[in-house]
């Protein structure tokens, strides 16, 4: 149990400045044997402090007349600092709650799909599409609900250069602190587009939705915004998700693509929850198809670089031989991007 008590301790540090209520929710849940027993229910290998505090919130957002809501921004106009009362309130909760949420805890997982990655996305599809011939085939591995595979009908605001889908009703606003980033005043053509998940989020499914709604922190008001613009883009066009294995499925996924179509495989962060055999498949399988069409590869760097910064780098065959570079650094959740 120590090593789950440390797991809360840390994403009590990670939230401090950015969500109070969870670095004090986190730091009590730490010393408290009963509620981290309820979050041992989930799988091991899993983001056990993330995955308790999204599942607390989804079931208060059901009972939002019990005591705990008054501590979070995204279910009162007027929420109170966390105090005395509050992780009492959350204790009580959790434990008179239990059995509803231990089925959320063993099957649900952090599938944040933040939105505002889209502005990453952005510049790094438009740089592999300027060298390609013909509008990209889209291939996110773990993309969720695939919100981000809908980046071409989002609005984005770079430090006041607005590019995009203008009339789209997601702007997302990003600040670039270095380099010159391609960003076209239109999106890059795409010619078709689908993701690859174990567990694909439908954006037709109030559970799904409201599970992403519960994976934004509440303090993050703006994350839920863009959020709910995303879900409406999204639900106008559902994106095409294939419940698969990123080793098992993708080639089938790959082979349903015409030959003659330029393919970018995409994924920002979801190989740092993926062991790195499978990681190193995934690269093999990948070189083997670059030999055999034109397939470029957007990826997220494995490990993160002290939870502050993420690597996008830019796989493709040039020559005969497999080359890979750097093209940016980001911000986890899209706030910021240096290009090169």
């Amino acid at each position: 149990m120590d090593g789950h008590a440390d797991q809360f301790r840390d994403l009590a540090a990670w939230a401090e400045g950015s969500d109070p209520l969870y670095a004090h929710l986190c730091r009590r849940v730490a010393d408290d044997p009963d509620v981290l027993a309820l979050a041992e229910t989930a799988p091991e290998g899993r983001q056990m402090p993330n995955l308790l505090l999204a599942a607390v919130q989804y079931r208060l957002e059901r009972d939002g007349d019990h005591r705990l809501a008054r501590y979070y921004p995204s279910l009162t106009a007027d929420p109170r600092s966390p105090d005395a009362e509050c992780y009492p309130a959350f204790r009580e909760f959790c434990l008179d709650n239990a059995d509803a949420l231990r089925p959320l805890l063993a099957t649900r997982r952090t599938q944040t799909n933040s939105v505002r990655r889209s502005a990453v996305l952005y510049p790094a599809i438009a740089h592999v599409a300027a060298r390609t011939d013909g509008p990209l085939a889209l291939v996110e591995l773990g993309p969720g609900a695939g919100l981000n595979l809908r980046f071409d009908r989002y609005c984005y605001d770079y430090d006041g250069q607005v590019v995009g889908e203008t009339e789209s009703p997601v702007t997302i606003e990003s600040e670039i602190r270095g380099g010159d980033p391609p960003l076209p005043e239109s999106p890059p053509a795409v010619h078709s587009r689908v993701g690859v998940d174990l567990n694909p989020l439908a954006v037709t499914d109030p559970a799904d939705t409201d599970w992403l709604r519960a994976l934004v922190w509440p303090a993050h008001t703006e994350r839920r915004e863009l959020l709910e613009g995303a879900l409406q883009v999204a639900r106008a066009d559902p994106p095409r998700l294939v419940e698969g294995d990123l080793l098992e499925d993708l080639p089938a996924v790959l082979s349903g693509i015409p030959d003659d179509v330029p393919v970018c495989v995409v994924n920002t962060l979801v190989l740092y929850q993926v062991p790195d055999a499978v990681c190193g498949a995934l690269e093999a399988t990948l070189h083997e198809r670059m030999a055999e069409r034109p397939l470029h590869w957007l990826t997220g760097a494995p490990e993160l670089s002290g939870g502050e910064s993420v690597d996008l780098d830019w796989v493709r065959r040039e020559a005969g031989a497999v080359r890979r570079d750097r093209l940016l650094t980001h911000d986890p959740h899209g706030k910021w991007l240096e290009w090169g």
